[in-house]
């Protein structure tokens, strides 16, 4: 891994995404969409597991916008490509990246975090995720117009509130690293004394600022999920709370890339939780809600899913020719028309 980390990322990248190109173009056609997904998922995971020090240094590097373009969007290609045969041309890209996003966190928990192998029943939940969907209940065709946005600017008088909210900008814009306390302090019209009031150090306000955007997320998702009829429900209002959360926090990638990378207990404190709490609550679900039954592989497929396809429909122009509802139709339906 040390060797790995003192190579030139931005040499690797291209490298590294032709090596999970091949991979995932490798495999023959499948006779049906299942078969297909599974056949991607198996690449894939086989991919990220033979190079996970390149892997981890590849996701160490995402708070470079144009290096995880680079990396990710053709990757996607190619599997909507693959997915094209079994479903509408519009819909391919949605289930793309779904995909990759469920594939995704399930190479970075277990590969990454856990520093263990993939579960073989990784590859066969992230197939069935893709082709039959997250549920095979209807699909709930409502959106969270009444549940609003969450308040994003401090109100007057909210001094911490100010400096958080730089904090935040500062993280996101320039990077852990690089950003000076007097630079937070001056974007919040505050003196540097009155940050040491009330944070005593950086890496203290950016452990703020995460724990902040999880709590965020965490409030917001239950706000639009409050009328809900079903878990199923339930996890469609909480994609929606998702997107909306990113377009409010649209630095809240880099930054997590950012606190991963400063403090690896830090990252934890959001992904780690939010993952233990989340697969917990789905552990709670009726018998035959959802198309995967192990609640944790469900939980990491759900959250990457969220993560990837929020990245592209928020941060990236998003999906040509469909509409959010249908986006999310796509997803919890899977390879099927």
């Amino acid at each position: 891994m040390t060797a790995v980390k003192n190579r030139d990322i931005t040499a690797l990248t291209p490298e590294l995404r032709e090596y999970f190109l091949r991979a995932v173009s490798a495999p023959p056609p499948a006779a049906d969409q299942l078969g297909e997904a599974l056949a991607i998922s198996k690449a894939f995971l086989a991919a990220a597991a033979a190079r996970a020090g390149s892997f981890q240094a590849m996701r160490d590097a995402e708070t470079d916008e144009a290096l995880t373009r680079d990396f990710y969007d053709p990757l996607a290609d190619a599997i909507a490509l693959r997915l094209a045969r079994f479903t509408a041309g519009r819909r391919a890209p949605v289930h793309a990246w779904a995909l990759l996003g469920a594939l995704y966190f399930y190479a970075v928990k277990f590969l990454v975090w856990d520093k263990a192998a993939v579960p073989h029943g990784a590859a066969v939940a992230a197939a069935s995720f893709c082709a039959n969907g997250i549920s095979r209940r209807p699909f709930p065709w409502w959106g969270p117009a009444a549940a609003g946005p969450s308040q994003t600017v401090p109100a007057p008088g909210d001094t911490r509130g100010r400096m958080l909210a730089a904090a935040e900008e500062s993280f996101g814009r320039s990077g852990y690293n690089a950003t000076l306390v007097s630079d937070i302090a001056r974007k919040a019209g505050v003196s540097a004394g009155n940050f040491y009031l009330f944070f005593g150090s950086k890496q203290k306000a950016l452990e703020t600022v995460v724990k902040r955007l999880r709590d965020s997320l965490v409030k917001k998702a239950a706000a639009y999920s409050a009328g809900a009829g079903s878990r199923v429900e339930t996890e469609a209002m909480s994609f929606w709370a998702l997107f909306d959360f990113i377009q409010e926090h649209p630095h809240g990638y880099r930054i997590m890339r950012e606190a991963e990378t400063a403090d690896r207990e830090l990252a934890d404190a959001y992904y780690g939780e939010i993952f233990r709490n989340y697969a917990d609550q789905l552990s709670r679900a009726g018998e035959g809600e959802f198309t995967i039954k192990d609640h944790e592989l469900l939980a990491l497929a759900l959250m990457g899913a969220g993560h990837m396809l929020g990245m592209k429909r928020v941060l990236r122009g998003g999906f040509r020719g469909i509409t959010d509802n249908e986006l999310l139709k796509a997803v919890f339906e899977g390879v099927r028309e």
